[in-house]
């Protein structure tokens, strides 16, 4: 047999997509052909593409609610295009900027990383932009300047789809939230925790928590 890959540990992982899609077309069939012929989806979401932040956090049901995109560091301007076809063809009344603790692409933004491929540091670039125009204490532990920094980030990405989507936002026919996803339990509210850091612009924790609109779904 022809040698396809020298590392073979990740057969096993080939051989569950199988399984797990058999599986999922059994229990799903029905379900599939309602949308099969086109989609319409309640939320633009934006992620991170990191291995550990999936839509498993927050949905047992990502199908036909979410259309998802992801990039490093859950970024507006690297898929504007994507995001804009979200809101405005597929008229979404929610757009959502997920970010998430421990996020690699905002680790980087804040030093040097130059030495990584140019790809990377063209899609880095606009990252660290971000994070430079964000308010973050120095004298604070470099954990939680980390973490801070992430929050910070999701918060410059909503200020961007802000400006670009006034006009859904003044007609009241979108929302745009910021959210973190705590996978290091930096935010100290346990593992995997996700939390309403932003709401069409707003930031300050108490007045989230005393939304009536934030409550109503995150009470």
């Amino acid at each position: 047999m022809e040698l396809i890959l020298k590392n073979d540990d990740v057969i096993h992982l080939l051989q569950s997509i199988k399984e797990t899609n058999s599986s999922y077309t059994e229990a799903k069939e029905s379900e599939i052909k309602t949308f099969a012929s086109s989609q319409t989806p309640a939320c633009t979401l934006v992620m991170c593409c990191d291995s550990r932040a999936h839509s498993t956090s927050f949905t047992f049901n990502p199908e036909n609610n979410f259309f998802i995109v992801r990039n490093i560091g859950n970024q507006y301007i690297l898929n504007q295009g994507c995001i804009e076809y979200g809101v405005r063809v597929l008229n979404t009344p929610l757009l959502i900027f997920l970010g998430h603790t421990g996020c690699g692409a905002v680790k980087a933004s804040m030093g040097d990383y130059s030495n990584l491929h140019s790809s990377i540091i063209r899609e880095i670039d606009h990252l660290a932009l971000s994070i430079k125009k964000s308010d973050i204490n120095s004298t604070c532990s470099d954990v939680v300047q980390w973490r801070d920094a992430v929050i910070n980030n999701v918060n410059q990405q909503v200020e961007l789809a802000i400006k670009d989507f006034h006009d859904l936002r003044n007609d009241k026919s979108l929302a745009i939230i910021g959210m973190v996803l705590d996978i290091d339990n930096s935010r100290g509210e346990g593992y995997g925790k996700i939390s309403v850091v932003n709401l069409n612009g707003e930031t300050d924790p108490v007045k989230l928590a005393n939304h009536d609109f934030v409550k109503s779904f995150f009470a």
